[in-house]
């Protein structure tokens, strides 16, 4: 906001607000969001296949690279003039204090997981027992026992304090984040349909198309640094663990087949899983 405040010479000025109040968001011009939950968005939800990606300062290019290559990933956001897109922050396996630290695939079997509708298969196949909760309620389900674990932003966790109360043990999977998160920055089409070309320019100027965008590399880095303030948290008051090297081949390997009917899905609906795919991780090669 302060970037294009300031390129626009305060023409355009924002006024904030945030939550998950669906009031205020439908009646904002302008959305960030985190498009997570659904099946909307096939091409979007490949982007939350665990073991990917390293960093949000990677995985924010890869998604600006990705949009400004697959026509068919422009076409699926195309509900909303789309003004930036990234990932989040890494992403972690969270653990209870009733249930102890995860370390290996026989400490995981069982749990009853926080999940998502994209990963759920891959929660399956590590054992786990893929629940679907409130985002605000994952704390509370974690202290009251009705949750073992969570798959969570570390960001986020910092911010619920769970090393200290519901969750101290955080397992990480070597140097790759569990999942990622895409995030987005959206107009409204009768919003921006309004704003004079040369702002509409001034905009398109900071993303969210190629990896070398404005936005992709800000909000990649921005994301980045916070993190290091939220690891040393969980270090000082619960337990970082990271998977090791053939602890972390076997996930890998339970993986496969879940990754892979994921990428078949998306096929099976006219769309190229496969190429996406693929080409997402060398991207993720050359960035990292």
């Amino acid at each position: 906001m302060n970037e294009l405040e300031t390129r626009t010479r305060g023409r355009v000025k924002f006024t904030k607000s945030s939550g998950e109040n669906p009031g205020l968001i439908a009646a904002a011009d302008v959305v960030r969001d985190v498009p997570v939950m659904s099946n909307q968005y096939p091409l979007l939800n490949l982007i939350q296949i665990p073991f990917v990606f390293p960093s949000a300062t990677v995985g924010s290019r890869v998604i600006a690279q990705l949009y400004s290559e697959f026509s068919e990933l422009r076409d699926e956001l195309s509900d909303t003039k789309i003004v930036g897109l990234g990932t989040g922050a890494l992403m972690a396996l969270f653990s209870s204090r009733a249930w102890g630290p995860i370390r290996t695939l026989e400490d995981f079997k069982g749990a009853r997981t926080r999940s998502l509708i994209p990963i759920d298969g891959a929660i399956t196949a590590l054992g786990a027992k893929p629940i679907h909760v409130g985002f605000l309620e994952i704390s509370q389900l974690l202290g009251t026992g009705q949750l073992d674990a969570a798959v969570l932003g570390i960001l986020p966790a910092h911010m619920f304090k769970l090393a200290e109360g519901a969750a101290p043990y955080c397992t990480i999977a070597g140097d790759l984040s569990m999942t990622m998160h895409p995030i987005r920055i959206y107009m409204k089409w009768d919003t921006w349909n309004k704003l004079p070309p040369d702002i509409q320019r001034v905009i398109n100027e900071t993303g969210p198309a190629n990896s070398d965008c404005w936005y992709a590399i800000h909000s990649g880095m921005d994301a980045d640094n916070n993190l290091l303030e939220a690891i040393e948290y969980i270090k000082q008051k619960g337990e970082l663990v990271r998977l090791t090297h053939e602890e972390l081949k076997r996930w890998h390997q339970v993986m496969q087949i879940p990754q892979d009917s994921a990428v078949r899905d998306v096929e099976a609906r006219g769309l190229p899983g496969r190429r996406f795919f693929n080409r997402m991780n060398e991207l993720v090669a050359e960035y990292y």
